[in-house]
């Protein structure tokens, strides 16, 4: 009983150089990283040359990198989509499809980006804020498929900005229930 005693002191011994090696999991990680298998944040369009448009929403444009690998971890990645805002990538989407690759792409990430945050035990929806980079993962709970949203805090904002200066503003002091009721 002794010897696997000293046996197993002596094997966890000689794993810790290399556990000690491999970088922890942490939202730091995921700042670094600032987007996704090279394509990083803030880049301009020019930069890919392997771009395939997919589909036009205001001033972003999405597009498919045709020499995409589909794989993440142990999963399959069933499409990534970029979206460019203003020419500059700004978001990454990733799609799954079916339990056993959601479930291998969310370690995946948690392997690189820690546990995320999980507002409740019972959906599969897990998120990581980053000081510069904020992620999601949402599954279906039906399909189990899963939407992986991968965004450049900066530009989102730059975005959100953009969009409420065009938004109509109703005039103060005014009601419109209180208008319908009344008639007027």
């Amino acid at each position: 009983m002794k010897f696997l005693s000293a046996l197993a002191s002596l094997l966890m011994l000689s794993a810790a150089p290399v556990l000690a090696q491999q970088t922890p999991a942490s939202l730091q990680a995921l700042d670094e990283t600032y987007g996704y298998r090279g394509a990083r944040f803030e880049s301009d369009t020019s930069v890919f040359r392997d771009l395939a448009l997919a589909e036009k929403a205001g001033q972003t444009r999405y597009y498919r990198r045709k020499s995409e690998p589909k794989t993440l971890g142990e999963g399959e990645v069933a499409d990534v989509t970029y979206g460019f805002y203003q020419g500059k990538l700004s978001v990454i989407l990733l799609k799954t499809q079916g339990l056993d690759n959601s479930r291998a792409v969310l370690a995946a990430l948690q392997q690189k980006a820690g546990a995320g945050t999980r507002a409740s035990v019972f959906a599969q929806r897990y998120a990581w804020n980053g000081k510069k980079v904020h992620m999601s993962y949402e599954e279906n709970a039906l399909s189990n498929d899963a939407v992986v949203v991968v965004t450049c805090k900066k530009l989102k904002e730059k975005e959100m900005k953009q969009a409420l200066k065009f938004q109509p503003t109703t005039p103060t002091g005014s009601s419109p229930r209180r208008d319908v009721l009344s008639g007027q």
